[in-house]
């Protein structure tokens, strides 16, 4: 069952067993591994991955479908999102992009409870414009609770227009 988001947007499709939200179990020999069909232009990947690892993956599925600049949005939204979970979230805890219906969407999912924050920042004090970045630049931006029941944590699912 997909999800819709309040644009009408399908969120990727999942097929967990029992009906919840949470993302699919992974067999511990794959960690790491590129999904091997690149023709259904989608990859997960559970930690550890740094944002060049990922930056690469979503090059790759960008690759003869997005203009220049929406490829160096959706890099910089990468690179924020695999960031933020490294020094805010607790640690990666997995990594998903994939291309469809015009969009790419991309899931980070990390080890904290803690939500992204947008606000008044001070001028003179570096950091604090990431979330808000990610926001300006994505279609869509969802954050739902880390429901694998190892550990608490969150998984933030961005869609970005391929213009």
């Amino acid at each position: 069952m997909s999800e819709l988001t309040d644009e009408g947007s399908r969120l990727p499709e999942f097929s967990p067993a029992d009906g919840d939200s949470r993302l699919p179990e992974f067999d511990p020999e794959a960690v790491g591994v590129r999904s091997p069909a690149p023709a259904e232009r989608s990859v997960r990947i559970a930690a550890p991955l740094k944002a060049r690892g990922a930056r690469a993956e979503v090059s790759r599925l960008l690759a003869g479908v997005a203009g220049e600049r929406c490829v160096n949005d959706a890099l910089l939204v990468v690179s924020e999102l695999i960031s933020n979970a490294d020094r805010h979230g607790g640690g990666l805890r997995e990594f998903a992009a994939g291309v469809e219906d015009g969009h790419l969407w991309l899931e980070v999912a990390d080890h904290s409870e803690v939500l992204p924050r947008s606000g008044a920042h001070d001028p003179l004090v570096p950091g604090g414009f990431g979330w808000s970045l990610v926001r300006r630049l994505s279609a869509d931006a969802r954050i739902r609770p880390w429901t694998a029941g190892d550990g608490p944590g969150k998984t933030i699912v961005v869609f970005l227009r391929l213009e």
